[in-house]
């Protein structure tokens, strides 16, 4: 008995030794191999909870004289199951016949069985120690006692490596979010020197962290920022609140270049030390995060512009129409640049959508831009884009309309009023399929396939040197001359009532059609404005109409004789018999700018010589007042009111 004791004694102090300078899987090791010798037993393991409270892992599993693999099992039908419960557990004898669904306790030869669970200071049971033996192990008071000490110091050592487990992987999860974080985050100490920076902070002010840590902040911070710093420290830590500053500040890169900021500051104490956290966000990514918005906006307006009271055919039956679509389908499958030639009103974008609808580039853009509406010095940024910095105003680089072209088609209405620079650009985009924003060096490449329109005489600008010869031949590919709506009454019925078709789902009206004189009189009336003059006045008449039907009196149409010849139409669309209202046969022909004229001193003259408001001139003619003013002036007429 004096020997066991002492043998005891030997393994305690062996045991002892073994854990007192190892922690973690070395101190696991230590213990078992320690209480297998302590104890003079073949089994020793320590265990923990795998996950769920139905199955464990092994921390450290001693046999004999070595350690064995490391196990996870079930804990149902073992005798570990009633030991994790919370009760120690102790089968002197005949364990394997105790639990015969353990069938490793049968082929171990496992005997006896002791065990203990492992708690943390809350009294949680977290795993447990057992001991197991070939031999029978009757109960001895000294060695339980001795058994309860290295659990003891095993459940100490378990929930010292949980907590450490635990803070590693809070570290590890405040790691990545502050490492995901898009806002620089900066961390001072109470000497203001910096202790810590995130990536994102390493991306904005531009160096890595190694060349940050230790540095002053001040570095970092415009002479205003560095003020709001001072004013913001100078308080007591305590009485000291969070600070938000919107906008207004600028900080400083590592190269010296300022940029707008807004920022964020906020004190806290860490182990008896002040910490002062700084949240840094740059303006100039919110600008371009606008931007993009806004190109994005415009190319949603542009898809939008396509399907939104757009006519999905070409309506009309006569023999002009037939022809032109024909000619229109030939050519849209191709990629050949496109010239519709024609008046004001016509309907040429409509023939634009009508080409793009029917080529291979249908699923990409149609981009449309009207030459005539913007300023000279505006077209070629609208055209080519423009790159952050290019002129006052430019905060971020913009795609131009070639650039939202791309793999599709560009309708440019009005090609005649673009400026010379800016025909010059086209030509070579034409040609070369690239361009440079305005600002930008960087060759753009694009596929794009121009649809142009204009209601001049490209030919005669040509020679009166207002248009680019070269320009000329590269868009005159496929030139189409679009008929005007009097050389094709025999469409009026139909698109009077297409027309009246959209406005009576717009109006909520029921409106099924005009009557016999309405008729007569829409077909007697010159129409200078064309499709579009005509789709204004059924508009105006479906509003005053008060029966199903539309009246001549609702119309409103005066027996205007028209006051120029009707134009020479292409051989494969010959001009129908004149009926009444328009000008015989043999007319006087007149160049296009004596009848342009003739027609605006007749708009004045019924406009009373007033050119703005709803009854102005230039509504009448559906252009801009700033436009007509430069026609008239151009033309050398002047305006008298009346």
């Amino acid at each position: 008995m004096t020997t066991h004791l002492d043998e005891l004694d030997t393994g305690l102090r062996a045991l002892v030794e073994g854990t007192a300078s190892v922690t973690g899987e070395a101190f696991f090791r230590s213990l078992v191999r320690g209480v297998a010798t302590a104890l003079a037993v073949r089994w020793a393991f320590v265990a923990e909870f795998a996950g769920v409270r139905t199955r464990v892992r092994m921390l450290a599993n001693w046999d004999h004289d070595h350690f064995a693999p490391e196990e996870e099992f079930d804990l149902s039908g073992t005798p570990c199951e009633a030991v994790l419960c919370g009760e120690p557990r102790h089968y002197p004898q005949g364990v394997a016949a105790l639990f015969p669904r353990n069938t490793d306790l049968a082929v171990m030869g496992a005997e006896s069985y002791l065990a203990i669970p492992l708690r943390n200071a809350a009294g949680d049971v977290l795993g447990h120690l057992a001991v197991l033996d070939e031999r029978a192990m009757p109960a001895a008071p000294r060695e339980l006692a001795l058994f309860q000490v290295f659990a003891a110091r095993a459940a100490a050592e378990l929930e010292r490596v949980h907590t450490e487990r635990a803070l590693r992987e809070r570290e590890a999860r405040l790691a990545a979010i502050l490492g995901s974080a898009l806002d620089a985050v900066v961390c001072i100490d109470g000497a203001r020197r910096v202790t810590f920076v995130n990536p994102a902070a390493e991306r904005v002010l531009g160096c890595c962290a190694a060349d940050v840590v230790g540095t002053p902040l001040e570095r970092f911070l415009a002479p205003s920022f560095r003020a709001l710093l001072d004013h913001h420290l100078a308080a007591p830590a305590a009485a000291r609140p969070s600070l938000w500053v919107p906008q207004g500040i600028e900080a400083v890169r590592a190269d010296g270049s300022a940029f707008p900021a807004e920022a964020t500051l906020s004190c806290t104490r860490v182990d008896g030390c002040e910490l002062t956290t700084l949240i840094l966000r740059d303006l100039n990514d919110r600008h371009q995060a606008e931007a993009a918005l806004a190109r994005l906006r415009q190319e949603k307006a542009y898809l939008q512009a396509q399907v939104v009271g757009e006519a999905h055919e070409i309506v009309g039956a006569s023999a002009a129409i037939r022809e032109l679509r024909t000619q229109l389908d030939k050519v849209a499958a191709t990629d050949a640049t496109v010239l519709l030639l024609g008046e004001t009103g016509t309907g040429k974008e409509l023939l634009a959508r009508y080409t793009h609808r029917q080529s291979p580039r249908r699923e990409r853009m149609l981009v449309k831009m009207n030459c005539a509406a913007l300023p000279s010095e505006l077209i070629e940024s609208e055209l080519f884009g423009h790159e952050k910095g290019a002129f006052s105003g430019a905060i971020a680089t913009r795609k131009g309309r070639f650039e939202l072209a791309d793999g599709g088609t560009l309708f440019l209405d009005e090609v005649g009023e673009l400026s010379l620079p800016a025909q010059a650009k086209l030509l070579r985009v034409l040609q070369e399929r690239e361009f440079e924003r305005v600002g930008g060096t960087r060759p753009i490449h694009v596929d794009v396939r121009v649809v142009a329109a204009t209601n001049r005489d490209l030919a005669q600008m040509v020679e009166q040197g207002q248009f680019r010869a070269d320009l000329y031949y590269r868009l005159n590919v496929f030139p189409l001359q679009v008929p005007p709506l009097r050389a094709r009454h025999d469409d009026i019925p139909a698109l009077v009532a297409h027309v009246l078709g959209g406005l009576q789902r717009r109006l909520g009206k029921p409106l099924h059609g005009v009557t016999a004189r309405a008729l007569a009189a829409l077909l007697a009336y010159p129409w200078p404005g064309n499709i579009r003059e005509l789709q204004n006045v059924v508009e105006r008449a479906a509003i005053l109409a008060t029966d199903a039907l539309i009246d001549e009196a609702d119309l409103g149409l005066a027996p205007v004789r028209p006051t120029f010849a009707v134009p020479p139409l292409p051989a494969a669309a010959p001009l129908p018999a004149v009926t009444a209202g328009e000008t015989p046969p043999g007319a006087d022909a007149a160049s296009l700018e004596a009848v342009e004229r003739r027609h605006i001193e007749a708009t004045l003259e019924r406009c009373g010589g007033v050119i703005e408001g709803p009854k102005g001139a230039a509504a009448a003619l559906e252009m801009h007042p700033s436009t007509l003013r430069s026609r008239l002036q151009k033309l050398g007429i002047r305006a008298r009111r009346r």
